[in-house]
């Protein structure tokens, strides 16, 4: 999983040189931290730290974080089973307010704190959420690991001391602080890199827009998996839509750094247009593995229209934002909202059959990143989901 906190409910007394970003590794002594207003604790502080008779378990997550769901689950039934010698406390960055509408459908054992500012998500340098810290009866952080690994043999372990290898994953120090790695001089007419991994970046991808320099002729990614950049280079977003023809590691595979590729395309003005089919054509020429259109039957969701309450929108181009919280567009068709961002959110493709041809300013607002939270966040702005097989664009790797 990779993915991405002090608010009035998180209290912590801690001097400024914590917050520059000082890592706590295994092995180290839990710092002089109190937790205080736990949302749904019967006490009303805990202070890791220090000697104490149970187990902590800080889980990072969010309730914007679909993996992060089922591990708080399997996390709360751990709970339930060894109260007597565990606890664990679930760190988010949301407000207080989301957190209590989780507890609402999930009442749990697992104490829940609200950490707005990232505090703890810095203090281990984890590189995404899902991943825990475990401190013992003494205070120690015995071990950081991915919170799906955590289950009953693990517990027993910890309760009889015995060592546990640490599994999580760290944020590399960047190698390159500049805003643009690239450096790309922006008097320039066009330019191509192609490159491997680069140290301390993120995976991603960015197409700059025409209030930039770049005019909109501009595309960066970073370690990125050949599959992702074939995925933007040919505009599908659905996983479904992807066919391997060889072993599906040899094209995406984000755990083996040396498969990675960092790459950025600058064309000329007059070939804004085709920025994408540029793209689509250095890839073929110059990565291992290719990729070929085809259209196949295929189950999808299609979007239709209930009754649907966003405002019209008089910008004439999208712009707009998503997260495990929700959709934030202006200037959006109903194309755009379905293909960008619903096709990335379900496990299946989906296809706009509202009939809406108009531009929309859409926000939705998701309470929980699962089936339900999704569908009715989709159900309050007035549209639904209906599964039907339809013939799709699909991509297909081979060599």
């Amino acid at each position: 999983m990779k993915a991405i906190f002090f608010n009035l409910l998180l209290s912590v007394c801690v001097s400024g040189a914590w917050a520059q970003g000082i890592q706590i590794k295994a092995g180290d002594q839990f710092p002089d931290i109190l937790i205080k207003n736990l949302i749904n604790s019967p006490v009303r502080s805990i202070q890791p730290g220090q000697k104490q008779d149970k187990i902590y378990i800080l889980n990072l997550w969010g309730t914007w974080c679909s993996p992060c769901i089922p591990e708080m689950d399997t996390l709360a039934k751990l709970q339930s089973h060894n109260q007597a010698s565990i606890q664990v406390i679930g760190i988010s960055d949301e407000k207080p307010s989301r957190l209590q509408n989780y507890l609402i459908k999930k009442p749990s054992k697992v104490w829940l704190c609200s950490d707005t500012s990232g505090f703890f998500y810095k203090l281990f340098a984890f590189a995404y959420v899902g991943q825990s810290a475990i401190i013992n009866a003494k205070g120690k952080v015995v071990t950081l690991v991915r919170s799906d690994s955590i289950d009953q043999q693990m517990i027993d372990r910890l309760v009889k001391g015995l060592a546990v290898k640490s599994t999580a994953e760290f944020k590399e120090k960047p190698v390159n602080n500049n805003s643009d790695i690239f450096a790309v001089d922006s008097t320039l007419i066009h330019s191509f890199t192609l490159r491997g991994y680069i140290k301390g970046q993120h995976s991603g991808s960015m197409r700059y827009t025409d209030k930039s320099a770049f005019n909109g002729r501009r595309i960066t990614f970073t370690n990125a998996s050949m599959a992702s950049l074939y995925k933007d280079a040919y505009g599908i977003v659905s996983e479904k839509q992807l066919i391997y023809e060889l072993p599906e590691k040899e094209v995406s595979d984000f755990d083996h750094k040396e498969t990675l590729y960092s790459l950025d395309l600058l064309v000329k003005p007059e070939q804004k247009d085709s920025l994408m089919v540029i793209l689509q054509n250095k890839l073929l020429v110059l990565l291992p593995v290719k990729a070929r259109i085809e259209y196949r039957m295929m189950p999808v969701y299609v979007l239709i229209n209930k009754n649907f309450n966003q405002k019209e929108s008089n910008d004439v181009k999208l712009s707009y934002s998503f997260s495990g919280q929700g959709y934030d567009g202006q200037g959006a068709t109903l194309a755009n909202f379905a293909n960008d961002y619903l096709s990335n959110e379900f496990s299946l493709p989906v296809v706009d059959e509202t009939g809406l041809s108009k531009r929309y300013n859409i926000k939705t607002d998701v309470a929980m990143r699962n089936r339900e939270g999704m569908l009715k966040s989709i159900n309050d702005i007035g549209l639904d989901l209906v599964k039907q097989d339809k013939k799709m664009k699909v991509l297909v790797f081979y060599k």
